[in-house]
């Protein structure tokens, strides 16, 4: 992502200084143009960890993402997920944990400004258990991190396992994918539904 300032900003999934996670919980650094890298933040896993996804800007300057991990008091074996909101200058702020069964977990995705200042994105799991470890959800979050769960996917028919982000299409409506589901098209033989 570029920034106002012309400098890009990203993550790491892995690397950074954090001790917690194996081998490390990850980072996000900026980066200029004419390539001097600044790490701006070492996840350690008590603010989240492994974020896989890029960042995105709020209307307020800041960055928003997403990690696959947290130390929450949570139903994963290695933490459900955050939202992290961190500044230009590199002040990271969780502003959401997922759990699991309640409100989804593992966002593999980056976050999508919505056209009305909010956040949208999805969880690979949780929410139902309708499919191996849970289906999936859709959600929405404002930038002070009040989250509201638009769908869970629940049955294997209609796609489970959201792994990419979302887009805003111009009826304001948000399209995705499921990275599992959907109605058998091809052979049973060979493995795959969707």
């Amino acid at each position: 992502l570029q920034g106002p300032n012309g400098n890009f900003y990203g993550t790491t999934e892995y690397g950074g200084t954090g001790t917690a996670c194996e081998p490390t919980c990850g980072t996000v650094f900026e980066v200029t143009a004419a390539g001097k890298l600044t790490r701006l933040h070492s996840f350690d896993a008590s603010d989240g960890a492994v974020p896989t996804a890029g960042l995105v800007q709020g209307a307020d300057g800041n960055f928003y993402g997403t990690t696959r991990g947290s130390t929450s008091d949570d139903e994963c074996d290695y933490g459900c997920g955050t939202v992290f909101k961190i500044t230009p200058a590199g002040v990271l702020t969780t502003i959401y944990s997922f759990y699991g069964s309640l409100d989804g977990a593992l966002p593999a995705a980056g976050l999508v400004l919505g056209a009305d200042g909010n956040f949208y994105g999805t969880n690979q799991a949780g929410a139902t258990a309708a499919c191996d470890y849970s289906c999936g959800v859709a959600f929405k979050i404002t930038p002070a991190g009040a989250l509201t769960t638009l769908y869970s996917f629940h049955s294997v028919n209609e796609g489970f396992h959201p792994a990419a982000g979302l887009v805003q299409g111009t009826d304001r409506f948000f399209y995705g994918t499921t990275e599992w589901g959907g109605k058998a098209t091809t052979p049973a033989s060979s493995g795959c539904i969707g």
